[in-house]
């Protein structure tokens, strides 16, 4: 039977049991997962063991099976380096440093001195006050940022990752799902608050700079045309859904912006979030269209019974959090096979063709 501190393997995170499923329900999936992790730590322990990792096919298949806890930041900021070997190694160092004149480590930011804002932060200090008046909005119901007069809450870690990202990068237009996104880098990364915060920073600049280009804008254009282009591969994959969804009178983009901002962060159960952040930070942006087309698939007899628009809004809300999506490794295998095949060349034809139409409709 599977221990205790097995079952707590996955569950460490902060959040609360969800209220979706019943009680036994979610016992059953977390002693039936425990055991797939503790399967998988002993896989990864020997591949890390090899100190070879590269880019391959066995490789993809272990993210795609998951990364237990304890391995998974590791395994993340392996795969950063691993798939993306073009980063420049100095922008956390460069973000926090002393010689850049508004900074010394993070006191200016914290300043309640406008003269130093306008002094050193200029442009960029909108979109620094939109990030920390996000900060505690973000997932209230974790214990790790619920409180915020608690000195070890990750709310200030939070906050310190959001600001040296948006001086770091005052290119990148203020998002909300930012902050969920850092959250969950923050909750997945081990070690001092400083040797976190500093992982975190990179994990972000990876998924925003590397992966995910150009998402971040202030007209997110790119959100905008990956919501259309999910829609065109559904269309090409299941037209009878497509056709139901169209029909009801509302775009793609109104139901699954959520979905590509935040990268399912704050949408999908977290362990199921986690799962495809680890296909994410490995594959790239692929994941985020299969994951989109599972979802809406494996609830495809509810949406079929959709014909209007505030019964689908609805129907698109509550199918994110269900039993379906809660059995993270069920949830991911039906994630590659209702997908089927997914050419990146097939995803970049879209994109042009949808980003056209983008822009013919602003």
């Amino acid at each position: 039977m599977t221990s205790e501190r097995e079952s707590g393997l996955f569950s460490s995170y902060g959040f609360e049991s969800p209220d979706f499923v019943k009680r036994e329900e979610y016992s059953d999936f977390k002693t039936q997962y425990s055991d797939t992790l503790v399967r998988r730590r002993s896989r990864w322990s020997y591949l890390l063991s090899k100190n070879s990792l590269k880019r391959g096919r066995q490789l993809k298949r272990f993210c795609r099976k998951g990364i237990p806890p304890d391995q998974r930041a590791e395994v993340l900021y392996l795969s950063i380096f691993i798939t993306h070997s073009d980063l420049d190694g100095n922008f956390w160092s460069d973000a926090t440093s002393t010689n850049i004149p508004w900074v010394v480590s993070f006191t200016a930011f914290t300043t309640t001195s406008t003269e130093i804002t306008k002094r050193h932060f200029g442009r960029i200090s909108k979109r620094l006050s939109q990030f920390v008046s996000d900060v505690p909005r973000t997932y209230p119901e974790n214990v790790h940022f619920r409180n915020p007069d608690d000195s070890n809450s990750k709310l200030h870690s939070l906050e310190r990752v959001l600001k040296a990202f948006a001086v770091k990068f005052p290119h990148i237009g203020y998002c909300q799902g930012l902050n969920y996104i850092t959250a969950i880098l923050l909750l997945v990364l081990r070690g001092r608050p400083e040797e976190v915060e500093e992982q975190a920073f990179w994990l972000l600049d990876a998924l925003v700079n590397g992966i995910l280009p150009s998402y971040y804008s202030d007209d997110m254009v790119s959100v905008r045309r990956d919501c259309m282009v999910l829609g065109e591969l559904l269309r090409i994959k299941d037209n009878t859904l497509y056709g139901v969804i169209v029909n009801s009178g509302v775009n793609f983009t109104v139901l699954c912006a959520k979905w590509f901002i935040c990268l399912y962060a704050d949408v999908l159960p977290i362990e199921t979030t986690l799962r495809i952040f680890d296909c994410l930070f490995y594959e790239g942006d692929k994941i985020l269209f299969r994951a989109g087309l599972a979802l809406i698939r494996l609830h495809r007899n509810q949406l079929l019974e959709c014909d209007e628009f505030p019964v689908l809004i609805t129907a698109f809300r509550n199918m994110c959090r269900d039993k379906q999506t809660l059995w993270c490794h069920e949830f991911l295998q039906a994630l590659f096979n209702l997908s089927g095949s997914l050419s990146r060349s097939k995803i970049s034809k879209l994109r042009v063709q949808c980003e056209s139409r983008v822009h013919e409709d602003r």
